[in-house]
């Protein structure tokens, strides 16, 4: 379905109801802000729409009045926020392709034994970091995947639409294993003493 073009012209119209307004502008802006999006962002076809939807389901959220001056304040809102949008799910799609890196690394070079150690760290930091990735590897898969989303830098929003939670159940469990694994490698380390 095409939500592009329409004859009516904003001026010709009698005023609109807050609804109104955001379905015609719907109908008249869809395909320039799509189009706006794949061009100024480089994105497909199918990212620009859901970034344009996004914006617009943000706008239906809000009461724009009657008006040309309503007509305005949506037009400068939807660009404000479909840029914002775009931006948004770029920074996304890097920090995605980041974990992905990371995961596909610790997968290819076997988790335990994994090169994350830094010539510059003393001796007992290098030991504390393979202890604590053994330690992971003791975790419920659960968390052990939550464990891979951390080290693969995604913020806790990101883990939380990764794992399908919400942000403070991400959190909860997020604390909960690395409380997990900070004693297992605190009593650890006081048993080889």
């Amino acid at each position: 379905m095409s939500y592009e073009g329409s004859s009516a012209k904003p001026q010709d119209q009698a005023p609109q109801s807050s609804s109104q307004l955001l379905k015609s502008y719907f109908r008249e802006n869809f395909g320039p802000w799509v189009g706006f999006v794949q061009h100024r962002f480089s994105l497909p076809r199918g990212d620009s729409e859901d970034v344009v939807m996004t914006a617009f389901r943000e706008a239906s959220a809000r009461k724009w009045g009657e008006g040309e001056d309503a007509r305005d304040r949506l037009g400068a809102f939807m660009g404000a926020r479909v840029q914002w949008r775009a931006k948004d799910h770029l920074k996304s799609e890097a920090r995605r392709l980041q974990h992905e890196v990371a995961c596909d690394t610790a997968e290819a070079e076997n988790l335990p034994n994994r090169g994350l150690v830094q010539p510059e760290q003393s001796f007992a930091e290098q030991e504390d970091l393979q202890r604590v990735h053994l330690v992971i590897q003791q975790l419920s898969p659960r968390d052990q995947k939550h464990a891979s989303l951390v080290l693969g830098g995604l913020t806790p929003q990101e883990c939380a639409l990764e794992l399908g939670l919400t942000e403070v159940n991400e959190r909860v469990r997020r604390h909960r294993w690395m409380s997990r694994v900070t004693q297992i490698v605190q009593l650890d380390r006081e048993e080889q003493r």
